[in-house]
């Protein structure tokens, strides 16, 4: 049974000038926390939502709560390619007339999975899982289930990259580009050191943990990437961070330090689900995660979650592959 599509939320004034706007989403998180912020001749939007009938419904009525034509908003800043964040970009930039920025680490990612590369990722995921011991039916639905996220990020917008190390005007502040790979290879946050408040997106999230990823084409070792990544942001001294989904953070470098006790305990669980003589990739997926009762969308997270576990535990080595089995050391 289909659930009920997850109402409309009004717009919240979260910091002075500040507005996170909850726009529903067709998948288990339900809400994107999207962002307007206010400057002296317009607003900035950070994060879209999808392009679907969902966003399309609740983006207009947002604008009018607040006033907002659309022509006042200036730019559109991206923060990663996930399709939750940028799937309803082209859209709004037919709609404001605004250039839409995007961190430049993750252009090609953006390009590889909604671009000219798009095409094959649901056949190269379907492999990947596959020679990983995923079963063939599951392995295929998988890379479908991708495919038709295709249509939930159409139209593309034009993009102008962000340098890391770069600063943008958001609102009435200056924030600084930070690289910050895990999540995805190229996600950044924007960090306002004068207010301390931290553009965090997915990178740090309240309750639950940002999914850290194998996937196609990826970096290498994406949790080694991710735990760097979470000493950078717990060391900024943020009082505030503003999150893509559920609620914000004011204890950053104490939820920082949660998130990588939780990596470690995963990784310890990750060791212990192996078998004596090894196991694959979807043995131990199965094993850590209630796999029977998780939709596609899920699924294919839990693989490759599980999947970026075992890379970065062969790195340290803890554990070894042979074939398609991994083994501890």
């Amino acid at each position: 049974m289909q659930a009920d599509p997850p109402p409309y939320r009004p717009p919240t004034e979260v910091a002075p000038g500040i507005y996170q706007v909850p726009i529903p989403i067709p998948i288990p998180l339900r809400y994107v926390n999207c962002y307007l912020l206010r400057g002296p001749s317009g607003w900035t939007l950070v994060d879209t939502g999808f392009h679907d009938d969902l966003a399309r419904a609740a983006w207009p009525r947002a604008l009018a709560e607040l006033a907002i034509r659309p022509q006042d908003i200036q730019q559109i800043l991206l923060t990663h390619y996930h399709p939750d964040h940028v799937g309803a970009a082209g859209w709004l930039q037919q709609l404001t007339g605004a250039p839409a920025y995007l961190p430049e680490p993750e252009v090609e990612q953006f390009d590889r999975f909604w671009g000219e590369g798009a095409a094959t990722i649901g056949p190269r995921l379907t492999a990947l899982f596959a020679a990983e011991g995923m079963d063939e039916e599951n392995a295929r639905a998988v890379g479908q289930h991708h495919l038709r996220q295709l249509e939930r990020v159409k139209p593309l917008p034009e993009i102008r990259p962000l340098p890391d190390g770069s600063r943008i005007t958001l609102g009435g502040a200056e924030y600084e580009v930070i690289w910050t790979p895990g999540h995805s290879d190229g996600l950044a946050v924007f960090w306002n050191p004068a207010d301390a408040i931290l553009l965090a997106n997915d990178m740090l999230l309240a309750k639950i943990t940002p999914n850290v990823s194998i996937w196609p084409g990826c970096r290498p070792n994406p949790l080694a990437d991710y735990l760097a990544s979470l000493k950078r942001v717990s060391a900024l001294g943020a009082r505030l961070a503003l999150t893509g989904h559920r609620s914000l953070i004011h204890d950053v470098a104490g939820r920082a330090a949660e998130i990588a006790a939780h990596h470690a305990d995963r990784l310890a669980k990750v060791e212990r689900a192996a078998d004596p003589g090894g196991s694959t990739a979807w043995e131990i997926c199965q094993r850590i995660f209630p796999v029977a009762g998780l939709t596609l969308h899920q699924l294919r997270f839990a693989m490759a979650e599980t999947l970026a576990h075992l890379v970065y535990l062969c790195a340290e080595g803890r554990m070894r592959k042979e074939g398609a089995r991994y083994l501890v050391v």
